[in-house]
């Protein structure tokens, strides 16, 4: 079986793309990399070579993806680049293929994620916050108790894929329905993915459970390490700062103020129950929910190989 690893990115978040590859190689044992970017600068491109040292290919796909027309609203044509893996020529020789979004700091061998065992055309984890609003079934045209996962990490087994045509299917209904390419692929997978180990894609939406040094992979969905760092911690924001210092990109990741920020956001959803008293539902639910024994099914669901189970809302007993 052979595996690689790719990121997308547009010019803007270039830089941060560049990072992510170079913590992974450096966690990682020998695997093929490569980063599709659209309309990275000279400059930028060469940094990158050096940074990457050419353990990781850079591949301009901005003639490729302008074609096809992929930009609605606010989305970046770059967000829909991995809806072609089926149809770039540098993916054809892979079986497996890991994608992650830029803004992920790796602390294990990709190997191990690309590597494991598959029983459906998707690896991806649960995306807990979509359970918190669970109208997104009615919006997406789900089954009831379709359940939803995020894609800021995941692994395609690439012969499945293609024999389904899944990424096609992907492709027009991102078309047809103007959507993003995270709902898009929800739609088109629907069924046929199978649950990641939480580990994989650990985010950092004001959580307290769980920190960056459990993490395999810890994916700033919130605050960005390069933004107002929201719920970064300190010691992975360390990291970042490392990466990016003999590189023109280190600015941004200067640390704001002494402690790490979100502390006020985490003391606030204390009065989740309160507000969900009042008929607030986001709330009420998030006021139930038990983030380490959601972690905990989700890693046994992992370890089992199984696939994404309906209403693990309920399964959570938050719903």
């Amino acid at each position: 079986m052979k595996s690689c690893f790719f990121l997308a990115t547009d010019a803007g978040y270039f830089p941060y793309a560049c990072l992510t590859a170079r913590r992974i190689l450096d966690v990682s044992t020998p695997i093929d990399g490569f980063l599709l970017h659209t309309g990275a600068n000279e400059p930028d491109l060469e940094v990158a070579r050096h940074l990457l040292k050419g353990s990781v290919d850079l591949v301009d796909v901005t003639d490729f993806m302008a074609s096809f027309g992929f930009r609605f609203g606010t989305y970046s044509i770059a967000a829909y680049v991995r809806l072609f893996a089926d149809q770039l020529p540098v993916f054809e020789p892979y079986d497996r293929i890991a994608y992650t979004d830029c803004d992920v700091l790796f602390n294990r061998d990709i190997n191990d994620l690309a590597g494991q065992r598959l029983r459906a055309p998707l690896l991806a984890a649960h995306d807990d916050y979509m359970y918190f609003r669970p109208s997104y079934r009615q919006n997406l045209k789900l089954a009831p108790g379709a359940p939803y996962f995020n894609s800021g990490v995941v692994v395609f087994d690439m012969n499945a894929v293609r024999d389904n045509a899944l990424l096609e299917r992907t492709r027009k209904t991102a078309i047809d329905g103007k959507m993003n390419d995270q709902n898009a692929l929800n739609v088109a997978f629907e069924g046929k993915w199978q649950t990641m180990h939480p580990n994989w894609n650990l985010q950092s939406l004001g959580t307290s459970e769980f920190r960056f040094s459990q993490a395999w992979a810890r994916h700033f969905a919130g605050g960005k390490p390069w933004g107002n760092q929201v719920g970064v911690e300190l010691d992975a924001l360390g990291i970042w700062r490392d990466l990016a210092r003999d590189t023109p990109w280190a600015k941004p990741f200067e640390q704001r103020i002494p402690f790490e920020r979100g502390v006020t956001k985490r003391f606030f959803r204390r009065f989740d129950a309160l507000a969900g008293f009042f008929g607030k539902d986001v709330q009420r639910r998030r006021a139930r929910y038990d983030g380490t024994k959601m972690h905990r099914i989700y890693a046994r669901q992992a370890d089992e190989g199984a696939m994404a189970v309906q209403f693990p809302e309920v399964l959570g007993g938050f719903a």
